[in-house]
């Protein structure tokens, strides 16, 4: 119910995809580093760990963009307010 009028889940799943993509790329340099000072390491596992972490954050950047935009455009085609005044307060200094 939280999520009818709301595009904030949205924009958080448009920052958690950014946030899975940089933390790959950073793996990625920093698994590159390991394998040069250490030749030994097992092939394998960081690669798959990084190309997960990369795919998925960039599948769910563009999922939560393409959510967001059409979020929006439901909200101006819908045409209901987000919110509802229940009272209006004059601002003239009473005196």
């Amino acid at each position: 119910m939280f999520t009818n009028f709301s595009i904030l889940p949205l924009r958080f799943a448009v920052i958690a995809g950014l946030l899975f993509s940089v933390s790959g790329v950073i793996a990625a340099g920093v698994f590159f580093v390991e394998k040069l000072t250490n030749p030994e390491l097992p092939v394998g596992w960081a690669s798959l760990i990084i190309t997960l972490l990369i795919v998925s954050g960039v599948q769910l950047f563009t999922i939560g963009t393409l959510g967001e935009y059409l979020g929006r455009l439901f909200l101006q085609v819908n045409g209901q307010p987000q919110y509802v005044v229940r009272e209006k307060i004059s601002s003239a200094h009473r005196g």
